[in-house]
C-alpha cells in the first residue's frame, strides 16, 4: 500500500525532480570551476647594458726638439766561397802533391788560359783586401817593408852631431799594426790558397819560406811565429835588419839557405835572397844598382814563387835606377831618367819568361804606400800615382795609401797608441 503512494508522489512531481537534479549538477560544476588555480606566465625582457661615456683627459703630443735622421743600413756583401759543378774544366786540372807543398807554380800550375787551379776546379777566386788595395788570387805573395821608415819618429842628431833615425814605442806602433793586420789577413785565406811573405829594406830581402805555403792552420800560425819578435815596441835597438850576423851574408850567396839565431828584434828565422847576377844582367841590364828594395822582393816573387797576385807595402819608391844627385857625384853613376818605366819593363821581361806571352796569365802587382803619421800625404800620392804608376798600369793592379795608421788599429792597439802618444809624442 505504501508503495503505490510513493510512486504517485514522484509521478506527480516529475518536473520538480528534474529541476533539482539539474541544479545539483550545475552546483558541482561551479564548485569545480572555483577550485581551479589560474597560472600566469610572466616573461621578462633580456637586460641590456649601456656604457655611459666617460670624459678622460687627453695628452697633447709634443714635437721632437732634435730632428732624427734615419739612415738605411746596407750590409756589405760577404764573400762566399762556392763550389760549383764545372765538368768541362775538370779535364784541364793536373794537381800534384809536390806543388801543394811548395813547388813553383803552386796548386794552379798547368791550368792554362789565365785560370789558377782553384778556379779550374770550380772554386771562387777570393778577393784580398790589403790595407785598401784589392785583388783576386789563389797564389798570393806579400812583400812588406819591415825597415826603419815604418817605425821611425824622424831623424835626430846623435852625440857626434850626425843625424840618425830616432825611434820611440809610440812611433813603433805603426810597424806593430802592419804586422798584426797582415797576420789577420792571412788567417782569412781559404784553405785551398797558397801564400808566402817577404820582409825587405834597402838591400835586404828575407823570405819566410823558400816555397809557397798552403793556407793550413799550421802555416797561418807560422806567419805569426815568424813575425812575432820583429821590432818590439820597447828596447834598445834600431830595426830588425840592423846588426845581422855574418851567416846572413853567406846565405845570400847560397839561396835557399835558412838562417836561425837572429837578433831578438829580427824575424824568428829567414831565407835571405838576392837576384843572381846573371839574371839581373838579363832582365835589368841598364840598372846600375840591380834589383833592390821592394823591387828585389817582387823579383823574388816572380822568379821563385810564380804567384797570381802580389801585394807590396812600402814607404817610398826605390829601384835599381834610382840615383840621386848626391849619390851620383859620390859614385860616378849618372842619374837615370824615367826609372819607373824601366823598372816596369824589367819586371815584364821576367813575366815573359816565367808566365809566357799571354798577359792575362801575368800577376797583378798591387801597391800600398804608407804615409808617415802626422805628415802631409802629398808625397805619398806622388809615389803611388807617379812612380808606381807604370807598374800598376802594366800589371793591371790596384794601389792605395795609408794616410792614418790608427784607422787600421783595433781597440786594444788604439788604447796603447794613446798611452804612448801622451808619453812619447814630443820626444
Amino acid at each position: 500500500m505504501t508503495t503505490k503512494k510513493n510512486k504517485r508522489f514522484f509521478a506527480k512531481h516529475a518536473k520538480s525532480s528534474a529541476a533539482l537534479v539539474s541544479l545539483g549538477i550545475h552546483a558541482v560544476i561551479i564548485v569545480l570551476a572555483i577550485s581551479f588555480v589560474t597560472v600566469s606566465v610572466i616573461q621578462k625582457d633580456e637586460q641590456a647594458f649601456e656604457a655611459k661615456p666617460v670624459n678622460r683627459p687627453k695628452m697633447q703630443l709634443k714635437k721632437l726638439q732634435v730632428p732624427v735622421k734615419l739612415k738605411k743600413k746596407t750590409q756589405k756583401p760577404k764573400l762566399r766561397k762556392r763550389i760549383v759543378a764545372n765538368p768541362k774544366k775538370l779535364t784541364a786540372v793536373d794537381i800534384k802533391m809536390p806543388e801543394i807543398t811548395g813547388v813553383k807554380g803552386g796548386m794552379g800550375a798547368g791550368a792554362g788560359a789565365g785560370l789558377g787551379g782553384a778556379e779550374a776546379i770550380g772554386f771562387t777566386m777570393p778577393e784580398i783586401n790589403f790595407f785598401g788595395a784589392k785583388a783576386k788570387g789563389e797564389k798570393i805573395v806579400f812583400v812588406v817593408h819591415f825597415g826603419p821608415q815604418t817605425m821611425s819618429a824622424g831623424k835626430k842628431k846623435d852625440a857626434n852631431g850626425k843625424e840618425q833615425e830616432h825611434y820611440t814605442p809610440f812611433s813603433r806602433m805603426t810597424g806593430l799594426t802592419i804586422r798584426n793586420r797582415l797576420a789577420d789577413l792571412v788567417d782569412t785565406l781559404p784553405a785551398y790558397t797558397l801564400f808566402n811573405v817577404m820582409a825587405y829594406f834597402a838591400g835586404d830581402a828575407w823570405a819566410m819560406e823558400p816555397k809557397m805555403q798552403l793556407a793550413t792552420p799550421a802555416n797561418k800560425q807560422k806567419v805569426k811565429d815568424w813575425m812575432e819578435p820583429v821590432n818590439p815596441l820597447e828596447g834598445e835597438y834600431d830595426h830588425c835588419f840592423a846588426g845581422k850576423p855574418n851567416s846572413v851574408g853567406k846565405a845570400y850567396k847560397n839561396y835557399p839557405t835558412k838562417v836561425d839565431n837572429l837578433p831578438f828584434y829580427a824575424t824568428k828565422w829567414c831565407w835571405p835572397y838576392y837576384v843572381p847576377t846573371h839574371l839581373e844582367e838579363k832582365y835589368a841590364p841598364d840598372a846600375p844598382g840591380g834589383f833592390k828594395h821592394w823591387g828585389r822582393g817582387v823579383a823574388w816573387a816572380l822568379l821563385e814563387q810564380k804567384p797570381d797576385t802580389i801585394f807590396v807595402l812600402t814607404t817610398n819608391y826605390i829601384d835599381g835606377w834610382s840615383v840621386n844627385e848626391k849619390e851620383s857625384k859620390k859614385t860616378g853613376i849618372p842619374q837615370q831618367p824615367d826609372q819607373p818605366r824601366k823598372m816596369a819593363k824589367a819586371l815584364a821581361r821576367i813575366c815573359l819568361d816565367v808566365y809566357g806571352l799571354d798577359k792575362k796569365t801575368w800577376p797583378t802587382i798591387n801597391v800600398v804606400v804608407l804615409a808617415k803619421a802626422g805628415k802631409d800625404t802629398t808625397r805619398a800620392n806622388q809615389v803611388l800615382s807617379g812612380e808606381f804608376g807604370p807598374i800598376i798600369k802594366t800589371f793591371k793592379a790596384d794601389g792605395t795609401i795609408i794616410n792614418d795608421i790608427t784607422k787600421h788599429m783595433n781597440a786594444d792597439e788604439k788604447k796603447l797608441y794613446r798611452e804612448y802618444q801622451a808619453k812619447y809624442a814630443n820626444k
